[in-house]
């Protein structure tokens, strides 16, 4: 029995059969007839696949376009004879199978069907049952759910951060784009406005029992939030909807971007012509296969007065090229055949913005305007291959001209069909690249094939950055717009920075990675380093001169070899200027003099004797002891001074890790801590002169035993050079008590007090220059520096927080516009990589 073919609101992927063509019922006979023409006997029966406009009934819903081609294939029976002989299913091509559709008394018999195997434009091999597979796959329900969630994420702005699988048309503003989106997505454009062209335009058709039309705007990458409520709340619908209402529906949308009318007044003079937001018209129903392209406005050369500005010209132009830049757009370039291909603009800039012709297809429209042979010949070897350089290649349609108002999509496929079957068009019937049938169904193929292949790094990509700006966000720490805010943001700060200090005091560096890498930040080690070297400087060139005795000057046979430690890296190397009026300079420390420090005892004797009879005078070991440590002051001033630098430099440093906010730190650095800072230092330095003073500018005192020890430790060892002197003589006669009593008292008044002012000078000297290394390092360099409630690294805590006024918290804390449109754009960001993982994961 005969089964009558489906209407455009039948279900899309039924396949219709039309049995028994030889049969003698009223339609078969239509059928056979129109088949009758051509030399292709009606055996085998033909399967059509939703053929588009084929033999239809009338429908009282208007006419809307189909996104199936019409798809044909023969099915042979084996225990069937044919016949007569049956053309190969590759041979027969959907523009003459499009002849099944109604035709008048003066249309031109179709031509003969070819007999070569249809090329499908770079699926060479595929025949056409495979075809039909490949347009299965389009529409399955996984791949369906992908490029709905693609859309979601178009939807989302997502593609201003990532960027997205996306189709996208452009070409001059003459050269066809509309028409050829209207045919591509059966959405009939207003033809009295160019309301359209004035921003990039998105246009999804979707599979949906309820034919409908939906328009709404999504807001351009820079919109305010109110701009963009504003825009969100723009939202049309309908079942239908006639020029009129889409004219008016523009021109409300353009009224909420901000833009110029249809018919701009005195009003909208000052309104801009264009606009970053997407108009997005999604096209619902039962025949609507899955697609999306995106049109963006027409370049021109040329400003019309009170319409376009130069200004336009450059922005319009910008736009294209933000669109066809990323190397995840088709870029569907619309060129007419009327004109030199060759130097089209456009196709420079698809080049620019794809060298190698990877992503760019070309779309020929205007056949018929195409009037020299040499014109037409151009275009057929651009379609066949011949001479182009996109991969991709080119296709070429006919649609509707401006003129037509009149005439329905269905009128002009069927006309489209006609064009191509006249010559010489009609070489290019193998192709598979002529018709809009044949371009949409190759445009589904590019969208499904980028997206399958860009959408696991898509997903990637917005993982990451999501990560990424949670990160940034986190380092910016919370809003900071009242004191509030601006008092926790600078406690935090000062809690993480005192962590890491404790840290660096006790030499725990495992607990925090700034250690890891900055060896210069493991502050107790440097400074327990920098006390080190003091020591061995003090203690081997401290003194003004040798004592007699040279061995017993150092202490440790290491000592005695005059190798002096250094540390490990040149502390004032860095810009201390900030601090340069307090720093000591740098104190090369010699050795001590050579001349004897006997004779200068004996003559310091000879000046400053007094009454004394057999004893030492205080007052001329109080002399003496100054003259031998007039170095310490630049030795001891310099060591602090380099102290200093280690933990300036430290707190600058960690201060710049902490606080990555410019802004923040350097007036926190100067309004708050550098002032505390120089205070402190100084107070460290008056420490050490006090010091210093203390040591050498009082009268020699200690209870330290080993005083008296060494004094007669000296004592006896001099007695014992003078009697090993005696020994080793020639008259030495042999040993007795009154040896050793003459070897006592044959020394004069000025050699005695020589001998016991030196030794009490040496034994003095050991014990004040213990004490005074031990009682610097921990009073000045630890207490002062270092761990004091008052030291420098104590000055940012959070009691110091606390006690900031308001002006001074909003001066250090308070966001500048910079942060504050930052912060703008992460939390903007974020939130919209939050709703893409939510649509990715739905």
């Amino acid at each position: 029995m005969n089964r009558r073919l489906p209407s455009p609101n039948s279900n899309p992927d039924s396949l219709v059969h039309v049995d028994n063509l030889h049969t003698t019922t009223p339609s078969t006979i239509s059928a056979t007839n129109s088949l009758s023409s051509s030399p292709i006997a009606p055996d085998p029966p033909i399967h059509l696949l939703e053929p588009h406009r084929a033999v239809e009934e009338p429908s009282s819903q208007p006419a809307t376009e189909s996104s199936f081609q019409l798809i044909a294939r023969s099915q042979h029976q084996s225990n069937s004879p044919s016949p007569s002989p049956s053309p190969s299913p590759s041979s027969l091509s959907s523009s003459h199978l499009f002849e099944l559709c109604p035709q008048g008394p003066n249309s031109p018999p179709p031509p003969p069907l070819p007999t070569q195997p249809q090329d499908r434009s770079h699926t060479s091999g595929m025949t056409m049952s495979t075809y039909i597979k490949q347009e299965d796959v389009v529409e399955t329900l996984g791949n369906q759910l992908m490029l709905s969630k693609i859309d979601k994420l178009r939807e989302l702005n997502v593609g201003s951060i990532v960027p997205l699988p996306q189709l996208v048309v452009v070409g001059d503003q003459s050269s066809g784009k509309s028409s050829v989106l209207e045919s591509l997505t059966g959405f009939s454009f207003p033809r009295a406005t160019t309301l359209c062209t004035r921003y990039a335009t998105q246009i999804t058709c979707k599979r949906n029992e309820v034919r409908s039309v939906e328009i709404g705007i999504i807001p351009g990458p820079h919109a305010s939030n109110i701009h963009k409520d504003a825009l969100k709340r723009f939202h049309r619908q309908a079942s239908e909807l006639s020029d009129d209402t889409l004219a008016q529906i523009f021109d409300e949308a353009n009224a909420v971007m901000g833009i110029r009318g249809s018919s701009a007044g005195k009003d909208d003079e000052d309104l801009p012509t264009f606009s970053e937001d997407v108009l997005k018209i999604v096209i619902n129903g039962p025949t609507e296969s899955h697609l999306t392209v995106i049109d963006v406005p027409g370049i021109f050369r040329t400003s019309t007065e009170g319409v376009t500005t130069e200004q336009d010209i450059s922005m319009v132009r910008s736009m294209v090229q933000e669109y066809m830049k990323e190397n995840r757009t088709i870029i569907l370039a619309v060129i007419p055949c009327n004109v030199d291909i060759a130097t089209q603009e456009i196709l420079k800039l698809a080049r620019d913005a794809d060298p190698e012709g990877k992503r760019t297809m070309g779309v020929l429209t205007k056949p018929d305007l195409a009037v020299e042979m040499a014109t037409k010949r151009d275009a057929i070897q651009l379609v066949n291959g011949n001479r182009n350089m996109l991969r991709l290649g080119y296709c070429v349609v006919k649609n509707r001209g401006a003129d037509d108002i009149s005439s329905t999509l269905k009128d002009s496929n069927c006309r489209e069909r006609e064009f191509f079957a006249q010559d010489p068009w009609h070489q290019l019937s193998d192709s598979g690249r002529t018709g809009i049938e044949s371009l949409r169904q190759r445009l589904r193929e590019l969208l499904m094939d980028i997206c399958k292949k860009e959408f696991p790094k898509v997903k990637l990509e917005i993982k990451k950055r999501l990560a990424e700006g949670h990160r940034k966000l986190n380092v910016m720490g919370p809003s900071r717009a009242e004191p509030d805010a601006q008092r926790i943001y600078l406690g935090n700060l000062s809690d993480r920075f005192q962590r890491v200090t404790q840290h660096a005091l006790d030499a725990t560096y495992t607990h925090n990675p700034i250690f890891h890498d900055r060896q210069d930040m493991r502050l107790i080690t440097r400074i327990l380093e920098l006390n080190e070297v003091f020591a061995n400087i003090f203690w081997q060139k401290g003194h003004t001169r040798y004592f007699s005795r040279r061995e017993d000057d150092n202490e440790g046979k290491e000592r005695r070899t005059g190798e002096i430690l250094e540390v490990s890296c040149d502390i004032r190397d860095e810009d201390f200027s900030d601090i340069c009026d307090i720093l000591e300079d740098k104190y090369d420390c010699p050795p001590p003099d050579t001349d004897s420090i006997l004779d200068h005892v004996e003559h310091e004797f000879q000046n400053a004797r007094g009454r004394e009879l057999g004893t030492v005078p205080v007052t001329l070991l109080a002399t003496t002891f100054k003259d031998q440590t007039k170095k310490w002051e630049p030795v001891v001033l310099s060591h602090v001074s380099d102290a200093i630098c280690l933990v300036h430099h430290f707190i600058r440093e960690l201060l710049e890790m902490l606080c990555p906010e410019k802004t923040v730190r350097d007036e926190l650095w100067d309004t708050i801590l550098l002032e505390d800072l120089r205070t402190c230092y100084k107070k460290a330095i008056d420490h050490a002169k006090f010091l210093l003073e203390v040591e050498r500018e009082s009268w020699p005192t200690t209870l330290n035993h080993s005083f008296t020890t060494d004094l007669e430790e000296s004592r006896t060892a001099r007695l014992m050079e003078a009697m090993e002197a005696v020994i080793l003589s020639d008259s030495f006669k042999g040993f007795n008590l009154d040896m050793v009593r003459n070897i006592r008292s044959q020394k004069s008044i000025a050699e005695h007090a020589r001998n016991e002012i030196h030794d009490a000078l040496k034994a003095y000297y050991k014990v004040a220059g213990k004490r005074f290394v031990d009682v610097l390092c921990q009073q000045v360099v630890d207490h002062f520096l270092l761990t004091g409630k008052a030291s420098p690294l104590a000055v940012f805590c959070n009691e110091r927080v606390n006690k900031m006024t308001p002006d001074q918290l909003d001066m250090i804390a308070g966001e500048d516009s910079g942060t504050r449109r930052q912060r703008s754009l992460l939390t903007t960001e974020i939130h919209r990589l939050d709703e893409a993982m939510k649509v990715l994961r739905g």
